[in-house]
């Protein structure tokens, strides 16, 4: 008690106070300073979780799902019960080959006819472009004749198009592509029927690029 009396009275006359007190004090401090440290942590690792970026999913684009929807047609038998039945050409008559270019070469198609239509009814074929249904699988021919999924393709025929979206529409899009204009005919005797078409090359690399008409790299 006498100790504190005369600790009291340095203070009050201005007199430093004694180490003892001095050590209490900066203790006093230091702790309160440690305790604030941790709740700022605690406040920042609560806001990161609360992040809704943490359980955001990103939409998974429309070549991807094309991609993913249409990886089970490596399988011919799978691609057949999905209505992928007429070759163009088929690549089973002897001496069979794609169609070819000096910038590459198309594959061969495997037609789903009620999507696409048939080229003497033209004017009567299915008028829809669905990014999830190309109208064609594509194809090539490797090593021992085996059959590789290298791309799908979409068609519909000018005169369906303007039948149902009038003489002169503006060309259809698909996968934020303009589907360009083309003329050949299907058969090799047949008449040469106006289309739109776009090749997509989502199983193989293009080096002329995703949706160019002909791939250097695939063989036939």
């Amino acid at each position: 008690m006498e100790q504190l009396a005369r600790e009291s009275s340095q203070a009050a006359v201005g007199e430093a106070p004694s180490t003892g007190v001095r050590a209490v004090a900066a203790v006093a401090l230091l702790a309160a300073v440690l305790t604030g440290c941790g709740d700022d942590k605690a406040d920042v690792k609560s806001s990161a979780d609360a992040s809704p970026s943490a359980s955001v999913t990103e939409p998974v684009s429309e070549l991807e799902q094309v991609r993913l929807s249409t990886a089970a047609f490596a399988s011919i038998p799978a691609a057949n019960a999905a209505g992928y039945t007429v070759w163009s050409p088929d690549p089973a008559v002897a001496g069979a080959t794609c169609p070819t270019k000096p910038e590459g070469k198309m594959g061969y198609h495997l037609v789903n006819v009620p999507l696409r239509g048939t080229p003497p009814k033209a004017a009567e074929a299915d008028a829809a472009i669905d990014f999830a249904k190309p109208e064609m699988l594509l194809y090539q021919k490797v090593a021992g004749g085996a059959l590789e999924l290298v791309g799908v393709e979409y068609l519909v025929f000018k005169a369906a198009w303007e039948r149902e979206n009038g003489a002169g529409a503006a060309p259809p899009q698909v996968l934020g592509q303009p589907v360009p204009l083309s003329k050949h005919s299907f058969a090799p005797t047949g008449p040469e029927v106006e289309h739109y078409e776009l090749h997509v090359w989502l199983h193989s690399d293009n080096p002329s690029g995703m949706f160019s008409a002909y791939n250097p790299s695939i063989s036939c």
